[in-house]
């Protein structure tokens, strides 16, 4: 962690204009120094493992795009003057100001708060600046963090729990300054959302694909944008080829898809389902204009087509059973099944599928997603010892899954639970984090859900889809947690 906090602030340094602003009071080098030194001498303040997890949790998602670039951060250069309340520069949330200390020099930053939160700001220095900050509300008074750490590398974190309205950072070399050493400070709310969304199902996939596959990729999975069936077995078989799921229209590949696909120099397309799902047609021009392999996976059913998929995973002992007549279920079990190379057989609620059904003599354990109004306890009872995760819907189905294989919940990734698309396209990212996909209501956290969240204390949310599919009510329940 310490190493990721201190790259974050020192990534990259773009220029950047700034915003004069109005405040309510001067303060003093001498005065800054002395708030700094009293939070300094208090040891008590040191953060927690779950304050920690917190905040390496978010910077983690902040680099994940690039590792050699904070392409999610803007970035700004200090404007002097700005010694004063009423000189501040402007420093937006989530963004990364760079700064030097002139002799005695103070350096003042106004940032928006616009809902109550927990603010973290995180400083970092060269060697020669021995930086200390603090946050002043609007009244110019000095606030003492709720928490403070500075790691074995200088680099400092504190948390502020503070109400909605306008906030100061005041910044000061403790040595006095004039070294033209280079200091950087990022302040953001623990509670971060981030959407990853297009114009349509087609432009969702894309984008997913492109933040969680910045370099490009070798494989790429395909499945019809139209219906579920034949994909819903997919991601286990996606994350094993570090492949990105994209979808298509069944007639004619979606120009956009053929488009990424050759930015991503792609050699191999596997497309999920028989010509009835993504056409001979799609498959011709990839193979025959776009030189590329191209594999089939199918059967004369979803169930077939779900088994053909397994048949090409890594041997495993333990299988997941989903009902196929619909996609939640599978869908929310999906990045566990992906990161531990479990694969997703479907099944119809009363009777064992028999392409199912002749597969689990190669398993001795299977997880049963859903209850009895998906699969029935007959079919469950003809499955090797079988583990049934259930809830009373589709949405705490989700929650159960989560909880009972205790996948981590510092971050999860959001979908809706009236379509499969995004789930889809997004469940191979989430395995790649190694977390939970929950599914929600369009314009709603479900109470259970919210409950949930405030109980895991989940810091990073990762919404898949726009607005159509994920509403704003969604991301106003979660930032309205206390």
């Amino acid at each position: 962690m310490r190493k990721t906090l201190s790259w974050l602030l020192f990534g990259i340094l773009v220029f950047s204009g700034f915003t004069w602003t109005d405040a309510s009071a001067a303060n003093g080098t001498s005065e800054l120094k002395e708030e700094i030194s009293k939070v300094k001498q208090d040891k008590s303040t040191s953060f927690s493992k779950e304050e920690k997890e917190k905040i390496e949790a978010h910077l983690k998602q902040k680099l994940s795009k690039d590792p050699t670039s904070v392409k999610t951060l803007g970035d700004y250069l200090e404007n002097e003057p700005n010694d004063e309340f009423n000189e501040a520069n402007i420093l937006h949330m989530e963004d990364v100001v760079y700064g030097t200390f002139d002799w005695e020099d103070v350096d003042f930053y106004q940032i928006q708060v616009n809902n109550p939160i927990e603010l973290v700001v995180v400083g970092s220095s060269q060697s020669s600046v021995d930086l200390g900050y603090l946050v002043a509300d609007a009244y110019g008074e000095w606030l003492e963090p709720d928490l403070y750490e500075v790691y074995d590398d200088g680099t400092q974190v504190q948390i502020y729990t503070i109400p909605e309205g306008t906030y100061y950072i005041g910044a000061v070399d403790l040595n006095g300054g004039g070294t033209d050493g280079m200091y950087a400070l990022s302040a953001f709310n623990t509670e971060y959302i981030e959407r990853l969304s297009g114009k349509d199902r087609y432009e969702t996939a894309i984008e997913i694909a492109e933040y969680g596959w910045p370099y490009g990729t070798d494989n790429v999975v395909l499945a019809t944008g139209s219906t579920f069936p034949d994909a819903l077995a997919g991601a286990p078989l996606a994350f094993q080829l570090d492949a990105p799921i994209l979808l298509t229209p069944k007639a004619k590949l979606d120009s956009r898809v053929g488009e990424l696909i050759r930015d991503f120099g792609v050699k191999k397309v596997t497309i999920l389902g028989g010509t009835g799902a993504v056409s001979a047609d799609v498959e011709n021009d990839l193979r025959n204009k776009m030189g590329l392999e191209v594999e089939r996976l199918k059967g004369k059913d979803r169930y077939e087509t779900a088994a053909a998929i397994a048949d090409e995973l890594l041997p495993t002992k333990q299988a997941v059973v989903a009902y196929g007549g619909n996609f939640p279920d599978a869908l929310s079990i999906a990045p566990y099944a992906a990161m531990y190379g479990l694969p997703i057989f479907l099944t119809d609620k009363n009777e064992l599928s028999k392409a199912t059904k002749d597969a689990m003599s190669s398993y001795t354990k299977t997880y049963v997603i859903g209850g009895t109004g998906a699969i029935s306890e007959k079919v469950k009872n003809q499955l090797p010892s079988p583990t049934r995760l259930k809830g009373k819907d589709r949405y705490e189905t989700s929650i159960s899954i989560t909880k009972e294989l205790n996948m981590p919940t510092t971050g999860v990734f959001l979908a809706t639970g009236e379509g499969f698309a995004d789930a889809l396209t997004g469940s191979v990212l989430a395995a790649n984090y190694g977390e939970p996909t929950i599914l929600t209501m369009k314009n709603r956290l479900p109470s259970g859900t919210k409950a949930f969240f405030k109980e895991e204390n989940t810091t990073f949310y990762t919404i898949l889809g726009g607005s159509g599919a994920v509403g704003p009510g969604v991301e106003e329940d979660i930032l309205g947690f206390e």
